[in-house]
């Protein structure tokens, strides 16, 4: 299995694509961090959690694309030939699922580590010892997880369904980052980092999240594992 899971990685960290999107990335957080990110969200500091969280979901809808596309690149028609391979083997076929999953995220992750990084390195450098670097991480944290256990989850069944579900999807993913949802219903969590702040009534409040906010947290969690499951389940009746 762990042969299959490094095949994958080095097949979509090795591709054009996977460079491609990183460099998109980079640009676009980088012009992000030096036009918005600098005059901060919500009447807080260009470094506080709320800004960098709010700069990550600006990111997101790219993100979700990426991870989606690489997603893709696992159950396309030429990577379906492997799956012969694959289903001749003794291991049970919901393993292959999780190991091709984990390999699309891996490589989401290099992504999102990347665009973390260059809004730390762009923040340290400007105010220095000032940046909360732990909070900021906090902050990442909030704002990543939900959405990527989210779209691997529908990802990966809308995938072995029909692969081309996926441009969909994408189409879905980038086009919820546009779309003004209340906080709670916010998938990439943008209007939380941006407006709740100004609700609590303070001057650069510190970093917490209401009941209500981490209910949402945790149910897109919960929906990305159901998917998950879901996708496993199929693979297992179809075999």
């Amino acid at each position: 299995m762990s042969k299959i899971y490094l095949y994958e990685v080095r097949r979509t960290v090795r591709s054009k694509f996977f460079w491609g999107l990183l460099a998109v990335c980079l640009f676009f957080g980088w012009n992000t961090l030096r036009t918005a990110t600098i005059r901060g969200v919500a009447h807080t500091a260009p470094f506080s959690p709320w800004s960098f969280g709010a700069y990550l979901a600006r990111l997101l809808p790219l993100l979700g694309v990426a991870l989606l596309f690489f997603q893709w690149n696992q159950c396309n028609e030429k990577s379906r030939h492997f799956w012969i391979l694959t289903d001749a083997t003794p291991a049970p076929c919901g393993w292959y699922l999780l190991v091709k999953c984990a390999a699309a995220v891996t490589a989401w992750l290099l992504l999102a580590l990347s665009v973390t990084a260059l809004g730390i390195i762009f923040l340290t450098a400007l105010f220095g010892g000032s940046v909360p670097v732990g909070m900021l991480l906090l902050a990442a944290a909030c704002a990543l997880l939900p959405p990527l256990v989210f779209l691997a989850g529908i990802g990966l069944l809308a995938g072995h369904i029909r692969s081309l579900l996926l441009f969909v999807l994408m189409a879905f993913a980038l086009a919820v980052g546009f779309i003004p949802f209340p906080m709670t219903l916010d998938l990439y969590g943008y209007s939380f980092f941006t407006e709740y702040p100004i609700t609590i009534g303070l001057s650069d409040p510190a970093f917490s999240m209401p009941a209500g906010m981490i209910i949402s947290r945790g149910l897109f969690l919960l929906a990305g594992a159901v998917f998950l499951l879901l996708a496993i389940w199929r693979q297992k009746k179809a075999s």
